[in-house]
């Protein structure tokens, strides 16, 4: 058996799995970058500050950064900046400048992901070469997204023969082609898969428990461009997982399985862009104790359309958006798992946007960018819901003294995620705004300053944030409640709000055959409950207070090689002042909210690839890389240690590693 808090990991404890890879190299009519340093592609960095807070990452420089596993993953390239929290190995989240990962607008070609991670936090749903590009913002303020922006995005370019890219290892195995439909057409077809079971099967283990898990992707995609002035885009995705892991000492099986899937048109049309798109996600669990078995399935679905118009100062945009969600409900049986009954709660509701931006130059130091979102909710009791949120940037260029840029505003959100673990797993559930909570609101003010040095040769960055949290919701149920008929949503989330501010600053080497950067991170994340017996203000669960990313990557003529180092405060935790047993079960009384924190998280890993043929028409080459090459037993979560029926302790506990290397060949043509 477990108390309250450990057992919110059992059920994560399968989910600490992510897959990340991917970008598009589009020009989105939402974004313009008008501030870009570029050099030589085999000796430039792979990342490109652009304006009012906006950055992109390009796929195809990211080959040479620590590519763990084989894997040189944009997403996971991502936390290694400043102002992105580095999570465990159990954290799956994308935790932006304080944000809970739902409030990260995490997104494939302009459309929403609602499960984007795979494993370990190693691997997103976006497989690298199917994309080109990544641009994240710290606002999403065009997504009614409390924090910030990822979306990955395919290539426009059409090429004139096939071309290849695979890659195969102890890990995982991929194939990407691209096949010319003509002149103007372009077909790109990815599959991937994991082969961990096939050697680390009994190695990856929690508390000496072997965890077994797999999963696979699959991209379709089309890109066409009829006319000059046309460009139509067609995106197919469908990703799975499954494992299946037993609860070390309360001999609880569990399986867990969630699918992806998303399809979007789009068609460009000079400055105005139109899309529909769908997104699908689904959770299946299922778990034991005794003789009592419980299928917990959860899941959401959203279907829309949007559009955009650009000109050369202004932008307008529509969206509406109709959204089902499935949420969590235990469905409990003795000896057997029951199907669905129909008792979950299911929820829909229609969100619809109109926004308009307006870029002002108002003397040739100074510019400014005005925009105004309005937003109708019709939530799931059919109440109307109205929201206006306006946001305004002010950029002034002190020429060769760098640039400043402050941006403020407000921001609403109709979408909640929460579930055991509060960390962005798989394994949590979404819902929406109505009769368990009011919409969420924020106001924000970002202070930011960059300049480049030594003829662009270096850059550094700062960024001063500051952001206010209404109606935040935060689980407080266990496991057991699953097992009883005491399980209500309600009962099992507290309700309060929050705030996040901190400081980041970023020294980055941009060109060379020597690059990177050193990026530190100084910041608060915290929430208060209208919940009695909460008085206060506590950490979220995801806060951690400094954190030190260094990663530097070298270029030579027939290899590269790659390292990353992060540095970071513990993350906070509720443990119990007593437990005592009752009947089958313990009963634990806890101390102060997250009053604990978990021992500080270091980590370091380490790549090479050698390039066995590189030239313009073939790329042959391995990939050799150690995750934690430190060999530090970082800890997860803490519980309750129970050992034949009898309790000793309150320890930590470790995932079953210290060490992960990996070996893989790949093939680019």
């Amino acid at each position: 058996m477990f108390p309250r808090k450990p057992c919110r990991s059992a059920l994560a404890l399968l989910c600490l799995l992510a897959y990340v890879e991917a970008t598009g190299q589009t020009g989105s009519v939402n974004e313009k970058l008008d501030s870009t340093v570029l050099f030589a592609r085999r000796r430039t960095s792979a990342l490109i500050m652009g304006r009012a807070g906006v950055e992109k990452v390009d796929i195809g420089g990211l080959a040479a950064i620590p590519s763990v596993l084989g894997n040189a993953d944009p997403v996971r390239f991502l936390t290694n900046l400043p102002g992105v929290e580095t999570g465990s190995e159990l954290d799956s989240g994308i935790h932006l400048q304080g944000s809970e990962n739902a409030h990260t607008a995490v997104m494939m070609q302009g459309v929403p992901v609602y499960g984007a991670k795979h494993m370990l936090g190693l691997y997103s749903a976006f497989n690298p070469p199917h994309f080109s590009q990544m641009r994240f913002s710290q606002k999403a303020t065009d997504a009614n997204r409390l924090g910030g922006k990822v979306d990955v995005r395919l290539s426009e370019k059409i090429p004139e023969k096939t071309e290849l890219d695979l890659s195969t290892g102890i890990i995982a195995a991929q194939g990407t082609i691209r096949q010319p439909l003509g002149k103007k057409t372009v077909m790109s077809l990815s599959g991937r898969a994991s082969l961990l079971n096939l050697l680390y099967k009994d190695y990856i283990t929690i508390d000496d428990v072997p965890l077994h898990y797999g999963f696979n992707d699959l991209n379709l995609s089309v890109v066409s461009r009829p006319g000059s002035r046309d460009l139509l885009t067609v995106n197919l995705y469908s990703g799975a997982d499954a494992g299946d892991y037993i609860a070390s000492g309360a001999g609880m099986p569990i399986t867990v399985g969630w699918r992806n899937a998303l399809a979007s048109a789009s068609w460009r049309h000079d400055g105005l862009e139109q899309q529909v798109w769908w997104s699908s996600y689904r959770l299946d669990a299922n778990l034991g104790f005794n003789t009592m078995r419980a299928s917990v399935p959860s899941g959401i679905s959203s279907a829309g359309y949007k559009a955009c118009w650009e000109t050369d100062r202004w932008q307008f945009g529509a969206e509406t958006v109709w959204h089902d969600a499935t949420l969590q409900y235990p469905y409990v049986s003795e000896g057997y798992v029951n199907s669905d009954d129909g008792s979950a709660e299911r929820q829909t509701a229609l969100e619809s946007s109109l926004w308009a931006r307006r870029d002002l130059q108002i003397t040739p130091e100074l510019s400014a960018s005005l925009s105004l979102r309005g937003t109708h909710f019709l939530d799931p009791e059919r109440n109307n819901r109205w929201g206006l949120s306006p946001s305004a940037s002010l950029k002034y260029n002190l020429l060769k003294a760098g640039r400043i840029e402050l941006c403020a505003g407000t921001a609403r959100q109709y979408l909640f995620q929460t579930g055991l673990t509060n960390l962005g797993f798989p394994c949590e559930f979404w819902f929406l705004a109505g009769k368990h909570s009011d919409p969420q609101k924020s106001i924000y003010g970002i202070l930011s300053y960059g300049a480049d040095l030594d003829g662009g040769m270096y850059a550094v960055k700062a960024d001063l944030y500051y952001r206010t949290l209404r109606n935040q919701v935060e689980y407080k149920g266990d496991l057991f409640d699953f097992m009883t008929d005491s399980y209500d949503l309600d009962e099992a989330i507290l309700k309060g709000s929050g705030r996040n501010y901190g400081v980041s600053l970023m020294l980055h080497k941009q060109a060379g055959s020597l690059t990177g950067w050193i990026a530190y991170n100084l910041g608060r994340s915290l929430r208060s409950f209208d919940v009695p017996g909460y008085a206060g203000e506590y950490p979220s669960n995801h806060e951690r207070l400094h954190e030190l990313n260094v990663v530097a990557t070298w270029n030579g003529r027939n290899w590269s090689a790659g390292a990353s180092m992060v540095a970071a405060t513990g993350t906070p935790f509720t443990a119990p002042d007593s437990f005592y047993l009752m009947g089958n079960r313990i009963i634990s009384h806890y101390g102060s909210h997250n009053s604990n924190r978990l021992a500080p998280y270091f980590r370091t890993d380490l790549s090479f690839n050698w390039y066995f043929v590189k030239n313009s028409e073939h790329t042959f080459g391995a990939n050799f890389s150690v995750y934690n090459a430190n060999m530090r037993e970082n800890q997860l979560f803490c519980r309750l240690n129970i050992n034949d029926g009898k309790y000793f302790a309150y320890r930590p506990v470790y995932i079953g590693f210290t060490i992960l290397p990996s070996i893989s060949l790949f093939y680019r043509r």
